[in-house]
């Protein structure tokens, strides 16, 4: 049976990033197995972050960012200026690509295609049963695998998008900023809106996004999206070079204590999606550079990616505001981003912030949907 220092399951995002840092540290040398049932067959998806500058692992020649962004309803635009901060798209197939380049120059990293079914743990290693590979044996492994009743329980919100990256005839977008959120003039029972990353005046990723306890067909989705773009564009047809679509868990549940003496949980697995917004790519990489830096100390005893108590509080306040009164989001979006500065509320977002901060932001808010999910408390 073949040993490795270190055996992964699952090579998407979080995966690949915890190779990369692994490969940047003084453990470059450590072999590595990386299983995923994908292989290289690379799934088309749109990450973004915001920050002060593009990421070290962002691949230099795909970096895109904005510096404004907008909020559009039927009564009013709100555009905000990011300050110091900028926000920046990377595309799956550029990420993906430049991690499999790194790969190429470390031959003690190997990666194969195949489903991982069992992790078996012992006091000295860990067994990793694969279905077609036969086991290998491992010091550490880390489980990025989602299971499908994640996606499938009628408990858990879920955050459902469709996406298409279009190119226009005629002049449509404003380049210099994104749209956040655009919401439909249309009432709905539940929170949906559309969300525009511009790249030029022509070309543009456009999508659909809903916050659903429900799945929601594939073709609904597009036809929301193609009814919207057709209002967008008037009278000028687009052609489509890029589509994705996803669901993602909006949760709290998802946690690390889930975490054994051999076994680490990492990605959305271990609750590294933001629950109230769905942004992962950015914790993904602070949270794979602090487990590199216990690695290489080699104190990983008990080790668990703390969280803040109370950014789990204030994203059960939100989560629960979008479980029983998904109507007030859209007036409680524009309200976040109309008091206050765009970076402060993306730093709160991203849990940046001190907690003077927080009461200075959360001030100025409307109080009454907050007081009302507060008496209602439940948790997500």
């Amino acid at each position: 049976m073949e040993s490795f220092d270190y055996i992964i399951a699952g090579a998407g995002c979080a995966g690949l990033s915890l190779v990369y840092y692994l490969l940047e540290s003084d453990l470059k040398n450590s072999k590595i197995l990386l299983i995923d049932p994908m292989g290289q067959n690379i799934p088309d998806k749109t990450w973004c972050y915001w920050a002060e500058n593009p990421l070290a692992i962002h691949p230099s020649a795909s970096v895109h960012y904005w510096n404004d962004l907008s909020f559009i309803s039927s009564k009013s635009k709100i555009t905000k200026n990011l300050g110091r901060l900028n926000y920046f798209h990377l595309n799956s197939h550029d990420f993906f690509e430049s991690i499999f380049k790194k790969l190429e120059k470390h031959p003690n990293v190997i990666f194969i295609q195949d489903e991982v079914l069992e992790l078996a743990e012992s006091s000295e290693s860990i067994l990793v049963k694969t279905k077609s590979n036969g086991s290998f044996q491992a010091t550490l492994a880390f489980d990025s695998r989602l299971k499908q009743e994640d996606f499938n329980s009628d408990l858990s919100l879920k955050q459902i998008f469709s996406g298409w990256r279009i190119k226009t005839q005629t002049s449509v977008f404003d380049p210099k900023s994104l749209v956040l959120m655009e919401f439909p003039k249309e009432n709905s029972n539940q929170f949906e809106f559309f969300y525009i990353l511009p790249f030029s005046e022509t070309e543009a990723l456009v999508e659909f996004t809903c916050y659903s306890h429900l799945e929601i067909q594939e073709e609904k989705l597009k036809s929301a999206l193609a009814a919207y773009l057709e209002k967008l564009t008037g009278d000028s047809s687009y052609e489509i070079s890029f589509r994705e679509s996803g669901v993602i868990p909006m949760s709290n549940r998802f946690n690390t204590k889930m975490n054994t003496n051999r076994v680490i949980k990492i990605g959305t697995a271990a609750g590294w999606t933001k629950a109230s917004t769905g942004y992962t790519f950015h914790t993904i990489q602070k949270n794979c550079q602090k487990l590199v830096n216990r690695l290489e100390t080699q104190k990983l005893e008990n080790f668990q990616f703390s969280r803040s108590p109370r950014f789990i509080f204030y994203d059960n306040i939100l989560l629960n505001i979008a479980h029983k009164w998904p109507g007030q989001l859209e007036g409680l979006f524009l309200n976040l981003f109309s008091t206050s500065s765009a970076d402060v509320v993306l730093r709160f977002l991203s849990e940046e912030t001190s907690f003077k901060d927080e009461l200075q932001l959360l001030g100025k808010l409307r109080f009454p949907i907050f007081i009302k999910s507060l008496l209602n408390y439940e948790s997500h």
